[in-house]
């Protein structure tokens, strides 16, 4: 089979899914682009310091270099989580050549063909687009720290995006086609995807300990003295526990109500079993995410307001907030699609349009409200902290928790629409 000709048509067919990959594509390049430029501006040098007063002496917390590495690190991850959803949803083509009798090496071609296109089309507007956006974070930052210059975007800023993508493109179709590779070969044997079972142990106790070292670890902030890194053990704690309230406690809770009277309660059964699923499916993301306000938003807090590091660790979070919670949405979408043909199901029983839509809605809002909410009481104690110190305004700690939750919630509503879009058609019925 003609490897190119197959790319011609499936491009056409599968044309949204394209431009998804290559909005994410653009905005991941783009954020790359920046925080490269950020790491070697001279305007930045990020003289702030976090100091420790231990028996080490100081420990020194450059944001303004680290947190732009992070940034970097998370984009490129994302590059390669992209491609490989994108290609992942395009099963029909790999089963297409490997029935006419290709082999891994047309597999490569088509991955070839098709993701060059689209860096192509994409790494010239990443970089337009990231110069014009660089400027305005430029602007917006020199006139918010009273900084005297005109800087341009260096050469060399545009020499090391192109000399990281190398070894991303090269892995991204050495391993992607080997992995689609495979999946199709597993398509072909007859596997079908499936939501894999949460497993839950009966009598595991151990559940009620994450609840007590979520309630220590807001005991130890209340009780610690103040100072610039003294609430760092206090979050470990907290995240630790959160890990634990994710992992066991919240399934086990669910799955003790279910017993007792999740038989009353169908519409809430059904939809809390697709939220203990969705939740053990997007977890390492979601344990990200729970970092970022368990340790971030403190060191943040304990920042003077007016630094360079405090603009640049607040650019940083947004942008890595960014990255995550598309990461969640994509990771979601994909448990959706698994899960038609269980709504499908439910519709042939006797469940309507509406109460379909309750229990996409109650999965939806359970499970971002628990990424709201759990580093939430953390987050407002260390902030009261700096408060009672007067090192911190009230006005202050709302933007902060504004800055939090503003971007879940609007992933909140598109994974929704996306639910609604993939689930349900036009026509009100079951896709």
């Amino acid at each position: 089979m003609n490897v190119l000709w197959l790319v011609k048509r499936t491009s056409k067919r599968n044309f949204k899914k394209g431009i998804i990959y290559a909005i994410m594509l653009l905005i991941t390049l783009i954020i790359s682009f920046i925080f490269f430029d950020m790491i070697d501006n001279p305007f930045l040098g990020g003289n702030d310091q976090v100091i420790s007063n231990n028996i080490n002496g100081e420990i020194i917390l450059p944001i303004s270099k680290i947190l732009p590495f992070i940034v970097i690190i998370l984009s490129w991850i994302m590059i390669f989580y992209a491609s490989n959803y994108f290609l992942n949803s395009q099963i029909e083509p790999f089963t297409l050549l490997l029935l006419s009798g290709g082999n891994m090496i047309e597999v490569a071609k088509y991955v070839l063909y098709q993701i060059t296109v689209i860096f192509i089309i994409v790494i010239p507007l990443s970089l337009i687009l990231g110069t014009y956006i660089l400027k305005k974070i430029y602007t917006i930052m020199f006139l918010y720290l009273n900084i005297d210059g005109i800087y341009t975007v260096p050469v060399k800023t545009y020499i090391n995006l192109l000399i990281s993508l190398i070894p991303i493109l090269i892995s991204i179709y050495i391993g992607v086609a080997g992995f689609s590779h495979r999946n199709t070969l597993q398509v072909l044997l007859g596997r079908i995807e499936s939501n894999k079972n949460v497993k839950i142990k009966n009598k595991d106790k151990g559940w009620i300990f994450y609840i007590i070292l979520y309630i220590s670890s807001m005991a130890i902030i209340l009780y610690q003295d103040h100072g610039p890194t003294a609430y760092v053990f206090p979050s470990a704690i907290g995240f630790v526990s959160i890990y634990g309230l994710l992992k066991r406690t919240i399934p086990k809770m669910i799955q003790n109500w279910k017993r007792k009277k999740g038989v009353e309660k169908e519409k809430l059964y059904i939809s809390l079993s697709n939220y203990v699923i969705s939740l053990q499916g997007t977890f390492i993301f979601s344990m990200l995410i729970l970092m970022l306000a368990c340790f971030l938003i403190p060191i943040l807090i304990s920042q003077d307001k007016l630094s360079k590091e405090f603009f640049i660790g607040i650019v940083s979070y947004l942008v890595i907030t960014l990255l995550l919670v598309i990461a969640i949405v994509y990771k979601f979408i994909d448990h959706i699609t698994m899960r038609k043909k269980e709504f499908v199901c439910l519709n042939l029983v006797g469940y309507i349009k509406s109460k379909i839509k309750i229990i996409m809605r109650y999965e939806v809002i359970c499970y971002y409200l628990t990424i709201i909410l759990l580093p939430l009481p953390l987050v407002l104690l260390i902030g009261s902290r700096y408060i009672m110190n007067q090192e911190l305004t009230i006005i202050n700690l709302i933007i902060f928790l504004l800055i939090y939750m503003i971007p879940i919630i609007l992933s909140m509503c598109i994974t929704y629409f996306v639910y609604l879009k993939t689930i349900i058609t036009k026509e009100g019925k079951m896709q």
